[in-house]
């Protein structure tokens, strides 16, 4: 039972992330909701069979049914991602739906990021609503204002020597204050963990930047799963 509504949980969470790529893609000039979606290289409007997330991608062979151009990677990348993000929550909860819109904010935030390492900050007005309005400041200990203040601090002291964007501290202040501390500061450990592994990997220049949310992103999934 339990395999059925996770399976249902994540459809939906990659379909949130399928809508949430279009509205980047269509932001600010296009309409997001009623307008067909088209392929990028031949225009040619897409069918529903086209547009399933995940399965379209995988039956289509990561190509478009009419002109053949590759489909970029990281739309279904991102819609598993997107699909994982979603699959705890329980949308039959008011707290949960609060979560899945706040989830949904630092998602499409998460898109721009990855794209073009910056974003509109309308795309965060709807977790910053939330967090002000629903944050656990009120049962923070001693031990986590300090946590809190520490990490404010080393991240606005790189922010000031230009060694990462702004928009990465928003992200930290969003979870830490939704959340907790704890699920914040995980979420920058496996952040980082991730961030220098592909690093090494990818053998990246030390000059060349890098977007940082969608690492943050992740490692707020994972924090879900284990806290």
């Amino acid at each position: 039972m339990n395999s059925i509504y996770y399976f249902f949980n994540f459809m939906i969470g990659s379909c949130l992330a399928s809508h949430a790529l279009v509205i980047y893609e269509r932001w600010p000039e296009q309409n997001t909701i009623f307008s067909r979606s088209h392929c990028s290289n031949c225009k040619f409007k897409l069918l529903l069979l086209d547009e399933i997330p995940i399965f379209s991608f995988l039956f289509l062979k990561g190509r478009c049914r009419y002109c053949q151009s590759p489909i970029p990677a990281e739309l279904f990348l991102f819609e598993i991602i997107g699909g994982i993000a979603f699959t705890t929550i329980d949308f039959s909860n008011k707290n949960c739906i609060l979560t899945s819109i706040l989830l949904f904010s630092l998602l499409l935030t998460t898109i721009a990021d990855y794209n073009q390492q910056s974003f509109d900050l309308l795309f965060l007005v709807p977790a910053a609503v939330i967090t002000l309005l629903y944050n656990q400041f009120a049962n923070y200990k001693l031990i986590d204002w300090i946590s809190f203040g520490c990490i404010t601090f080393v991240l606005s002291w790189n922010i000031f020597k230009q060694k990462m964007g702004s928009g990465d501290l928003l992200i930290y202040l969003i979870i830490a204050s939704y959340f907790s501390v704890t699920a914040a500061s995980l979420a920058l450990l496996v952040a980082s963990f991730l961030a220098i592994t592909v690093f090494i990997i990818e053998q990246n220049n030390k000059k060349q930047s890098f977007p940082f949310l969608p690492y943050i992103f992740i490692g707020l999934i994972f924090t879900q799963f284990l806290i």
